[in-house]
């Protein structure tokens, strides 16, 4: 179950995406730009809560973007903020620039009551702390030239753009997930989303649930109207690593619960019976990886007894594998932060760390507790 989880599903893809370019017709469809008169408004649905300190240069970022300004909106619905936020936002005074103020409602329900005031063709929704190449957004729109295309997301780097090198900036568990978001893209199976960088049509907006993500329910709700969700590689985002673990540990803890209710609220999705594609792909992509953490803790004991009843050089060799994961991660924990590094130490402890908050996020979900405050304190 681990090995599909973190590579043989991977794998299945690249083979099925083979057979289907054996079997595609050679006239594939090319896809031209859009004419000046028929590009479509957009409007970015930035929701905030006290960014003071990054919101100028996010807002300057979008509007630096290469997209025609009438027909681009900038929306920042600001949940609760309490620091200089709205102030900086009302200074600005820009024609493309209105603020939205909700009364510390959520993030999931100030991006409701946005919505309402929302009428352009697509709506962006994003993120304060990330960074749109130049061509984001005419990358994004290319791809709405299909009319079966519901939502659209980009490619999320880690790594600022002036970064020599942005791909030694992603590890190893991202990059594969970058990479089974393109293969499930290029087969239509595809039902996730980066929270930070995606785009829909405003035709098709559902209001969620308060404590699901958008992350996790639109797409959802895209597939379940019967349109494509897709990635686009060449739309990049950048953003940066945390480098406090126990930061990381709660967001992916929060992320964790909030898309396991998501995901088993559009349960029909699940069922192979009627969503063949889209239950492969979430049971393979999201169900299995959350529920991973069972599994490694069920090789590692077993492996252990095997050891412990029956010792000799093939229990050994079951047992050590995870016996090197554990110790590497442990190492990692107690000495990585003081300079002394040992090669796959940093991987092991972001794979053991991951599975920890997949572990109390479904636990948490599972007793019922719920997020709908904008973060979790």
């Amino acid at each position: 179950m681990l090995f599909w989880i973190y590579d043989g599903y991977g794998r299945c893809l690249q083979l099925l995406c083979r057979l289907q370019a054996v079997l595609k017709s050679p006239q594939s469809q090319r896809l031209e730009p859009n004419p000046a008169d028929s590009v479509p408004s957009i409007t970015v649905l930035l929701t905030v809560h006290n960014e003071e300190t990054v919101i100028q240069r996010r807002i300057d970022n979008l509007l630096a973007c290469d997209y025609p300004a009438e027909r681009l909106e900038i929306c920042i619905a600001s949940d609760g903020s309490t620091d200089a936020t709205n102030s900086i936002v009302r200074q600005l005074q820009h024609p493309q620039v209105r603020l939205l103020e909700s009364p510390g409602l959520g993030k999931t329900a100030t991006q409701n009551l946005a919505m309402q005031q929302i009428c352009s063709d697509l709506v962006v929704f994003t993120d304060a702390d990330v960074e749109f190449e130049p061509a984001w957004f005419r990358r994004v729109v290319q791809r709405f030239q299909q009319p079966d295309v519901g939502a659209v997301d980009g490619r999320l780097f880690y790594g600022r753009p002036t970064t020599a090198d942005v791909q030694a900036c992603e590890g190893y568990y991202w990059r594969y997930e970058m990479k089974l978001r393109d293969l499930e893209s290029r087969l239509g199976l595809l039902a996730v989303l980066s929270g930070c960088c995606f785009a829909i049509r405003r035709s098709l907006f559902v209001e969620m649930d308060p404590s699901i993500g958008e992350d996790c329910i639109v797409p959802l709700d895209i597939v379940s109207s019967r349109h494509l969700v897709v990635h686009e590689p060449a739309a990049l985002v950048f953003d940066e690593f945390g480098s406090d673990s126990s930061v990381t540990l709660r967001r992916r803890i929060r992320m964790t619960l909030r898309n396991w209710q998501g995901t088993w609220a559009r349960s029909h999705l699940l069922n192979p019976f009627r969503h063949p594609g889209y239950a492969f792909a979430l049971w393979s992509h999201k169900i299995l990886r959350w529920l991973s953490p069972v599994f490694l803790l069920t090789a590692t004991l077993a492996s252990a007894l095997l050891v412990a009843l029956q010792p000799g050089p093939c229990s050994l060799l079951t047992f050590v594998p995870f016996a090197a994961l554990f110790l590497l991660a442990g190492y990692h924990w107690v000495c990585g932060g003081r300079g002394r590094r040992v090669p796959g130490s940093g991987t092991a402890y972001s794979f053991v760390l991951a599975n920890l908050a997949f572990m109390i996020g479904v636990w948490r979900a599972l007793t019922g507790q719920q997020i709908r405050a904008y973060r979790n304190q």
